[in-house]
């Protein structure tokens, strides 16, 4: 989630200072993928620790989670295109995909491993 936010600041910062409409529709697009990355991330790791779930059970929660993002990312980019006059098309999908390649690459990178786990 840190790397969503500096994303997403990095976003507005280039928004603020080169101020064309094609920064605004990248900031936009980095934070819907942030939203709907955060959503994903409470779905799957917000839950009480004292309950033991399935192989099963862990592996539907996630389908939810991903589903639950595309949905929001999804109704997020319609109530852009509803509501802004004239939102680059481009650059809301540079926004996304950048926000997209970053939620990888930081749960990639940010793996413990298991020998490092201490219970």
């Amino acid at each position: 989630m840190a790397a969503q936010a500096a994303l997403v600041l990095v976003c507005l910062l280039a928004h603020l200072f080169h101020g064309e409409a094609i920064s605004f529709s990248v900031l936009v697009g980095a934070g819907i993928g942030g939203m709907g990355v955060g959503y994903a991330a409470w779905r799957v790791f917000w839950r009480p620790t004292e309950r033991a779930l399935s192989g099963t059970s862990e592996l539907a929660m996630l389908y939810r989670a991903e589903v639950g993002k595309v949905a929001i990312i999804g109704g997020l980019c319609a109530v852009v295109f509803l509501l802004t006059d004239a939102p680059m098309a481009s650059g809301l999908v540079i926004g996304l995909l950048l926000s997209m390649v970053v939620s990888s690459l930081s749960a990639i990178l940010g793996k413990t491993p298991l020998a490092l786990i201490t219970e």
